[in-house]
């Protein structure tokens, strides 16, 4: 069982503190932690793109024409086969 570490607050120490648990973690639970880490930086781009497409709505650079212009441009480069 690993001893329970103090709550770090800045940021170096944090980073610190999960480095060492991390040293102590078994391969399955290094597994998880990646898929956690893997799953946090989805969301994270996922936010990002949210922001960008919105700010790209309001200019008017996403009208829903120009979707479809786009859609068509890339079907049309990248024909579905099936």
């Amino acid at each position: 069982m690993t001893k329970p570490l103090e709550m770090a607050t800045d940021s170096q120490s944090l980073k610190q503190a999960l480095h060492e648990r991390i040293e102590h973690l078994k391969e399955r639970e290094l597994s998880l932690l990646n898929r956690v880490a893997l799953q946090l930086e989805a969301e994270d781009l996922a936010h990002d793109l949210d922001e960008a497409l919105e700010e790209d709505r309001r200019a008017g650079r996403l009208s829903r024409e120009r979707v479809e212009q786009m859609v068509a441009e890339v079907r049309a480069k990248h024909p579905y086969t099936k």
